[in-house]
């Protein structure tokens, strides 16, 4: 029975996204941007493996704000306050991206319980059906699961941090990954008020604004390196590679996935794969991003092997997180996307041979003969049959 003073969102509450929200996102933007900077200071397996914990415990304390207020009525003051605390908390934990592995590790982790934490129990307290209810108690289990992990990597150095949250991030991920199981529990998918369309509208523009970071870092790459020759052939090639992942995610493929949507009672599920799909795509960004950086800042050179597996598993992961999703939601084989990920790993194999500017270019071909073939793919199947 849920309570009278429910904050859940109704019939009259409406779909669109609100301006709050959006501004809640770009807190997020300066994350993103904080990780590719973590990455590009330690372009390491240390590094990539500190990023990675940090951008999953950064992603978390996105996606399940968003969920909490695409299931409750965001004009209520209540939720607003609490959108607006979480913002200020992440600003801080934010902040502290660059020092998580150093001495503001405190922060970071501090910020990040109070969040996952604070939010989860607040949300026992809104009116929640009884099914939505389970689940957050559940979530918040898992939460208390992992926090002693968090808590203990602080008091030590940064190699036995890094393993010591590497398993905290692990139970998080666990737990998102299972929709938050436990012994006997388990969500009823078809039960959970979940309103498909928004969730993936929401997925989508902070994916855009994610891909605007990587504009933006590209951007900043070549002001600093306008004396260059080469700069407009590699601030092209770095744009290119924006706009063909910006085609492959945007172009046809979202309508194919409300369309889908529309025509199934359990949207809980494909949010869930939606969830785990976009954090590896937001990985794969973070790598464009940082691989783009280091080419324009020395294009003619030969590409040691950081450089060249920045520049090319960010494609790859693109293409693998995609073409896993089209698969398991639309229930479609993208052979475009095997085709791009095995041109990837030949054409990286080739790169330690050339210079860097050229081995990016290798790079965001197969990006762009994805995307082709995706356009190509869609005019046929709108063709009516017997046309020619």
């Amino acid at each position: 029975m849920v309570h009278a003073r429910s904050l859940t969102r109704s019939a009259v509450s409406g779909d669109r996204v609100t301006r709050l929200e959006l501004f809640f996102d770009l807190v997020f933007v300066f994350a993103l941007a904080q990780l590719s900077h973590h990455l590009l200071e330690h372009p390491s397996w240390t590094g990539a493996g500190e990023t990675f914990v940090l951008l999953l415990a950064v992603y978390k304390v996105w996606v399940y704000t968003t969920w909490a207020a695409t299931l409750l009525d965001t004009s209520r003051l209540e939720v607003q306050w609490m959108l607006l605390s979480v913002m200020l908390v992440t600003l801080f934990m934010n902040a502290s991206i660059d020092s998580a592995f150093g001495a503001f590790g405190w922060l970071f982790a501090g910020c990040y319980l109070l969040v996952q934490l604070g939010r989860g129990t607040w949300m026992l307290t809104v009116g929640l059906d009884r099914t939505t209810q389970d689940h957050f108690v559940r979530t918040l289990i898992w939460g208390c699961m992992s926090a002693p992990f968090w808590i203990a990597g602080v008091f030590l150095g940064p190699g036995p941090r890094l393993l010591v949250w590497g398993v905290a991030a692990a139970i998080d991920l666990g737990g998102h990954m299972l929709a938050h199981r436990l012994p006997g529990r388990k969500t009823e998918g078809s039960r959970v008020p979940l309103p498909g369309e928004r969730i993936f509208e929401r997925f989508g523009l902070f994916y855009l604004i994610a891909l605007g970071e990587t504009i933006l870092s590209t951007g900043l790459a070549i002001a600093g390196n306008l004396d260059d020759p080469l700069i407009f052939v590699t601030g092209t090639v770095g744009l290119a590679g924006s706009v063909a992942i910006w085609w492959c995610y945007f172009h046809g493929l979202e309508k194919d996935i409300l369309d889908k949507l529309a025509s199934v009672d359990d949207q809980f599920r494909p949010g869930i794969l939606a969830g785990n799909t976009l954090v590896v795509l937001l990985a794969g960004l973070i790598l464009v991003a940082v691989g783009d950086q280091l080419v324009i800042s020395n294009p003619a050179a030969r590409p040691d092997l950081a450089t060249v597996l920045l520049l090319f598993s960010g494609p790859a992961l693109f293409l693998a997180g995609r073409g896993l999703f089209i698969r398991r939601v639309l229930g479609q084989r993208q052979t475009s996307d095997l085709a791009g990920i095995v041109a990837l790993v030949v054409l990286a194999n080739l790169s330690f041979l050339l210079p860097a500017y050229v081995a990016a270019m290798g790079a965001v071909l197969p990006l762009v003969g994805v995307a082709v073939s995706d356009a190509a793919n869609r005019r046929r199947r709108r063709m009516p049959q017997g046309a020619h």
